[in-house]
């Protein structure tokens, strides 16, 4: 395995598994956590990862996780609950593998896990070095072009899931909306709407996930806490899922550089990931200015390929 790739198992507060993956030099100077959002896995990143690691010469580290149920990584007890306080604390505790100036970069619902772990971890929060959302709303995503009681589902589900003779009939249904969707991604590929990772989520914790989601909004005060970091949303001008209005939104919200990716959907970091290096590139040099003075900025070491100021 190539040294810069290096994969790790997070036992998370609860003692869930976490897999996560760093890409890049094991003390770099600064560190990109990738938070994947709905129906995805930390898979979903590696465009756009692989694009940054060849222009930086993997002189930043990137960690890429799945969450919970996601992936590969374990699944809680079919009782158990899965709750934002769970993702979050799941996100602080990845976190803690990070070194150096720390950008975070989510897309789609996962935003939602970095405002609530930023209300919830605050001191933490303060020390972000920059903030990168891809087709990210303050909210739980509109899906505008969505039958209306598609919409109603994740409402349904979470019913269900909370009745205990229900909950098997819960689980059931969410397996066969996931399969539904994947099944939809991989016969359109990237001109899907919603790209989705190859391997099913538990579809307990998806219910969880959804229900986490949809009870969770930004709020004001929370946004206003988070404007000291620097911040950049960017959207696709087709997104289907979180419609650039809603996008618009948040970056109003956070007073976020705000960007439109004309002809693009919802997948920007899977489909464009020239874009996402960009805007993580950019995230990083305001990182190095102000850790090394406004005439300062970073660049490679020509023999070992490692960031510098």
């Amino acid at each position: 395995m190539n040294d810069d790739h290096h994969s790790m198992t997070i036992a998370s507060a609860d003692g869930v598994r976490l897999a996560a993956t760093r890409l890049g030099w094991h003390a770099a100077a600064a560190t990109v956590v990738y938070v994947h959002g709905l129906l995805t896995d930390s898979s979903y990143w590696h465009p756009a990862t692989a694009c940054l690691h060849e222009r930086m010469h993997g002189g930043i580290a990137q960690i890429t996780y799945d969450q919970r149920g996601h992936g590969n990584s374990g699944r809680p007890d079919r009782r158990a609950r899965t709750t934002m306080d769970h993702l979050v604390d799941d996100l602080d505790t990845v976190l803690a593998r990070a070194t150096g100036a720390v950008v975070l970069a989510a897309h789609s619902a996962g935003a939602l896990v970095v405002h609530a772990w930023a209300e919830r971890y605050p001191g933490h929060a303060a020390t972000l070095a920059g903030m990168v959302f891809f087709n990210s709303p303050g909210e739980f995503p509109e899906f505008p072009t969505l039958p209306t009681h598609f919409r109603h589902v994740p409402r349904w589900l979470h019913r269900c899931r909370n009745t205990a003779l229900l909950d098997a009939v819960a689980a059931t249904a969410a397996a066969a909306t996931e399969r539904r969707f994947r099944r939809h991604s991989q016969r359109l590929g990237a001109k899907a709407h919603l790209v989705t990772a190859d391997r099913a989520a538990d579809p307990r914790v998806v219910t969880d996930v959804l229900a986490a989601y949809r009870g969770y909004v930004l709020t004001a005060g929370a946004a206003a806490r988070l404007r000291g970091t620097p911040s950049f949303v960017v959207a696709g001008d087709r997104d289907r899922i979180v419609p650039p209005t809603q996008s618009a939104r948040l970056a109003d919200k956070l007073w976020a550089d705000y960007e439109t990716v004309p002809r693009a959907g919802h997948s920007l970091p899977h489909t464009q990931p020239e874009i996402v290096a960009d805007t993580i590139t950019r995230a990083l040099e305001i990182a190095y200015r102000a850790t090394t003075g406004p005439t300062r900025a970073l660049h490679l070491d020509d023999e070992t390929g490692r960031g510098t100021a």
